[in-house]
């Protein structure tokens, strides 16, 4: 009997120290809405347009980058003769 007595002491001590919290009811039934309705789940497939155009640019960019150098070199050179 004294483990009851024991057990609902610490619950008022505990009731006492932490105090329940109530909700609002707004709170409360938003949530119960999202709870209940099917989660919408979209699968993004990859844009490759975009990963063909980035890489189809670099090299661009690096080939007229190797003409302009090739062109500066070849000044260069014709200018020390």
């Amino acid at each position: 009997m004294s483990s009851v007595n024991e057990t609902y002491d610490i619950e008022q001590k505990l009731g006492s120290l932490l105090g329940p919290v109530s909700p609002q009811e707004g709170f409360v039934g938003e949530l119960q809405d999202r709870l209940r309705k099917k989660a919408k789940i979209a699968i993004e497939k990859p844009d490759y347009l975009v990963l063909i155009l980035l890489v189809m640019s670099g090299l661009v960019f690096g080939i007229i980058l190797f003409w302009l150098f090739k062109m500066l070199f070849r000044l260069l050179a014709y200018g020390k003769r």
